[in-house]
């Protein structure tokens, strides 16, 4: 018996080797993949004269996808056979008995796999378009195959535009036969329109200047702080003129009025020292050449007024901007 497989085995691989199938003649196979196909065969062939028919089912399923031929996929069936996995020895003599209907090896095996198939659905699909049938995450290989009878059985058909999944139900020995139509292709997606966007406010710099204080303040600071000079000469001149006057008749309305001359010529000394100060900074920041902001320094004008009495001084400004 062994002699016997040995022999069949044989003569499958010097078939694999020098005739391809139809569907091999359909589409090229490259060199690489003829190469794996017949080294997959060999590890198939070794596992059968070992009794591993799992294993050598596994390896001639291998073979048969990598470069699809008649000895591969026969012996993939006896392999299946002889592993005592019924239901996948015959799907796959669906595929043989589709593939290859004029070899005589080939529908002979399938005829055999299939009487033992009585005891399970046959579910035969088919689509308007191209499509991938998948049942239990597991891809069918033919459009035809067997499941277990009297349980429901999720069938989809994959196509480019989407799955569409029926339910199998039957019966041992019966066959059910499944229809798809490929679902229409979603609508495209419309992109919404862009929402416009105001442009930020373009803010114009001064056509002249470097963006500092402007000169007009300035000018002013500096007015104000020579007026305020002016006051405190006046205010110490008044201070000191005092004192023979109190000295010729040291009274006490004297005393006070001498006080309150040095009180205020003391406010007006930090009132000055203060203007300085405030004045040297903004000339630092001085925007020298931005006038008015306009580019006209004649119409930047200031005039201080300085009016002093014999018990009062008075400071103003005046000007055009």
């Amino acid at each position: 018996m062994r002699r016997s497989a040995l022999t069949c085995l044989i003569c499958a691989g010097s078939v694999l080797a020098t005739l391809p199938s139809a569907e091999v003649r359909a589409q090229e196979v490259s060199a690489r993949d003829r190469q794996s196909a017949a080294e997959a065969y060999d590890r198939g062939t070794a596992a059968y004269l070992a009794d591993d028919f799992a294993e050598a089912a596994r390896w001639f399923e291998t073979a048969d996808r990598l470069a699809p031929a008649a000895a591969a996929l026969v012996q993939a069936v006896r392999a299946h056979q002889r592993a005592g996995n019924a239901q996948r020895a015959a799907t796959l003599a669906l595929r043989l008995q589709a593939l290859y209907p004029d070899d005589r090896t080939a529908r002979t095996t399938a005829q055999r796999a299939l009487a033992d198939a009585r005891q399970f659905l046959r579910v035969d699909v088919t689509c308007d378009q191209d499509c991938t049938v998948v049942v239990a995450g597991a891809i069918m290989g033919h459009t035809s195959f067997f499941l277990d009878a009297g349980d429901d059985h999720d069938v989809t058909a994959e196509f480019e535009t989407g799955p569409v999944t029926q339910t199998a139900t039957g019966g041992a020995g019966e066959t059910v036969a499944l229809s798809f139509e490929a679902p229409p292709a979603p609508p495209p997606v419309v992109e919404p329109d862009p929402v416009p966007v105001e442009p930020d406010p373009i803010v114009e710099a001064p056509a002249e200047g470097g963006g500092g204080v402007p000169l007009a303040v300035s000018i002013t600071a500096l007015v104000i702080t020579a007026g305020l000079g002016g006051v405190l000469i006046w205010s110490g001149v008044d201070t000191l003129d005092g004192v023979p006057a109190y000295e010729a008749n040291p009274t006490a309305e004297g005393l006070a009025d001498g006080r309150s001359r040095e009180e205020r010529t003391n406010w007006l000394i930090a009132g000055t020292a203060v203007a300085g100060a405030a004045t040297a900074i903004l000339l630092i920041f001085t925007d020298w050449g931005g006038g008015d902001g306009d580019g006209n320094e004649a119409d930047t004008q200031v005039e201080a007024s300085l009016d002093l009495g014999a018990d009062h001084a008075i400071l103003g400004a005046r000007g055009r901007f």
